[in-house]
């Protein structure tokens, strides 16, 4: 189908390592969709020195390729992201 995203990734129940994305543009946003069931995971944007609460149902939009960013381990539950 179109769509004006470049790539679709789905991940399921893994932690992901803060990292910038090496094969997007600077200049374009990346959707990530958290999704699940009674977790409690942490998006980590450490170039800002922050951790945001990551529930099931949030939407964020990021400069992957500027931003550094990850999941650490977040415990129990079932995690899904849509990215």
């Amino acid at each position: 189908w179109p769509s004006e995203f470049s790539g679709l990734e789905v991940i399921v129940n893994q932690e992901i390592p803060s990292h910038r994305d090496p094969g997007a543009l600077p200049s374009f946003y990346d959707l990530l969709v958290s999704l699940g069931k009674a977790h409690h995971a942490i998006l980590a944007l450490p170039d800002l020195g922050a951790e945001l609460a990551y529930p099931p149902g949030t939407m964020v939009y990021i400069l992957g390729k500027v931003l550094e960013h990850g999941v650490p381990k977040w415990g129990d539950g079932e995690r899904i992201v849509i990215a």
